[in-house]
């Protein structure tokens, strides 16, 4: 399979309804799931340390997501 067949992350996800109230929603779905799963492919086992990840690595995932 060459790169070009692959599909994103993101676009792996975007498929998954987000059963969220509109109103309460704070984050992309999309982008919280890609950050989590980069963290813990990255050896984060919790969500502090999925958050804290995140946190170091915000000026490189703005690279790829909007992250807002």
């Amino acid at each position: 399979m060459q790169q070009a067949d692959r599909p994103s992350l993101a676009e792996v996800f975007v498929s998954i309804d987000d059963p969220r109230q509109a109103g309460k929603v704070e984050h992309d779905l999309v982008e919280m799931l890609v950050v989590a799963v980069s963290a813990v492919l990255s050896g984060a086992d919790t969500f502090v340390e999925i958050e804290a990840w995140a946190t170091e690595k915000l000026d490189w995932l703005r690279n790829y997501l909007q992250l807002k």
